[in-house]
């Protein structure tokens, strides 16, 4: 009596979980990792050259931030005509034709059309990969598939600060042509695995009990606008400013963006899950402006190097903080219904602000102020947007679900 054959199913490389979780954090590396902030460790080496000066290098990081503020209002709109995988492989794509591009000193404005481009692909895999991730798993995974996902852009911006100088030497043109070739090899690797697929049923939960705190949201949103103006001068001057202002060598200010990335990497962690777990959201993000606060102080109250350089870690503890726990509170306040759209809004007022500031410190270097006038303007960003989120207190309803999630 024999056995039925039995039938071998092999899952496709795409469909599998560990893949897609690879694939989503190799896009937010390539996205904003090495398409994003590529441009910040190559400034020094650009006023060197004479492709930029101090005050243009402000007016092209504005174009960038624009091109990210336009890109976040037609991710969606894009996703819902297309696919949210077909959406975030074609806005990598051409991310990485804005990198080659960009390695042509055609003036300024040539490089500002492709840093605008460049603005408008990084902020469409920032949204997109972290909702392909989280699609077709068990909600009690999301939150760590998440926290993989998001240190990708803390990988990509140590790893090219790491390998970026010894590469490029004093060259531009290198540095922009190495770093499309990391973005194309991300590309290659995760292009399987960048693709929606179908949720699981139980993700569909919305009884109409949730409440949206729209006061709450409006306040919210107003505070991360000022906290992204807050963190430009670090983000976008902090290489040139250690290597006009304290006079360090190129390869040692470029390399300081690697202690600004490991801060992204471990931001969300320290303060979203282990910081948030022990004393809930709401003072979590109070603790996250202020430190946002001394990193700004590190910089303006002393001229060392090694208190810049430790500056650029806090900044990013910081940064990837404070971003990760407005995620959640977004969801406490605006339920799993209004978390896309809710989230979609502080993206746009994300980039505006930080658009608004890169703007305003490249006008400050334009006429005569220096770097530091910048760091100052944060500072005072850091304090209001302290306040403001001092004024979003959790409902009493809700505190006991937002210790829950913390400890999830």
């Amino acid at each position: 009596m024999g056995y039925p054959p039995q039938i071998l199913v092999v899952t496709r490389l795409g469909n599998r979980t560990w893949y897609r979780v690879l694939s989503c954090m190799l896009a937010m590396l390539a996205a904003i990792g090495l398409i994003r902030y590529a441009y910040s460790p190559l400034v020094p080496a650009m006023i060197i050259d004479h492709w930029l000066t101090g005050a243009e290098v402000g007016y092209i990081g504005t174009v960038n931030f624009l091109g990210s503020l336009i890109g976040a209002v037609t991710t969606m709109w894009l996703a819902r005509i297309f696919t949210g995988g077909w959406v975030c492989r074609m806005a990598l794509l051409i991310g990485f034709a804005s990198l080659v591009l960009a390695a042509f000193n055609l003036g300024p404005w040539w490089l500002a059309i492709w840093r605008f481009v460049a603005g408008l692909t990084a902020v469409s895999g920032m949204i997109l990969a972290p909702t392909l991730v989280t699609q077709g798993v068990r909600s009690e995974l999301c939150g760590r598939l998440l926290g993989f996902t998001f240190a990708g852009a803390g990988i990509g911006i140590v790893l090219l600060s790491l390998t970026l100088p010894p590469v490029m030497g004093h060259d531009a043109q290198t540095g922009w042509l190495y770093t499309a070739g990391l973005t194309m090899a991300c590309l290659v690797i995760s292009w399987p695995g960048l693709k929606t697929k179908p949720c699981l049923p139980e993700s569909k939960k919305d009884d109409g009990k949730n409440k949206v705190y729209r006061g709450k949201l409006i306040l919210l949103a107003a505070g991360y606008f000022i906290a992204a103006a807050a963190i430009v001068p670090h983000s976008l001057y902090l290489a040139a400013y250690i290597h006009l202002d304290l006079h360090q060598p190129l390869g040692i200010s470029v390399m300081i963006y690697a202690i600004f990335g490991a801060g992204i990497l471990l931001g969300g962690i320290l303060l979203d899950g282990l910081l948030a777990a022990w004393i809930g959201h709401y003072l979590a993000m109070l603790a996250a402006m202020i430190i946002g606060l001394a990193s700004i102080l590190m910089v303006v109250l002393t001229d060392s190097v090694w208190i810049a350089a430790a500056s650029g870690f806090v900044l990013g503890v910081s940064q990837m903080g404070f971003a990760s726990i407005a995620t959640h509170r977004v969801l406490v306040f605006a339920g799993q219904a209004g978390h896309v759209k809710w989230w979609g809004t502080l993206a746009i007022l994300f980039n505006s602000g930080m658009a608004a500031a890169s703007f305003a410190m490249g006008y400050m270097i334009y006429i005569g102020w220096g770097f530091k006038a910048g760091f100052w303007m944060a500072g005072a960003c850091f304090v209001i947007t302290l306040i403001i989120n001092a004024l979003i207190t959790t409902p009493k309803r809700l505190v006991q679900e937002d210790q829950v999630a913390g400890h999830s």
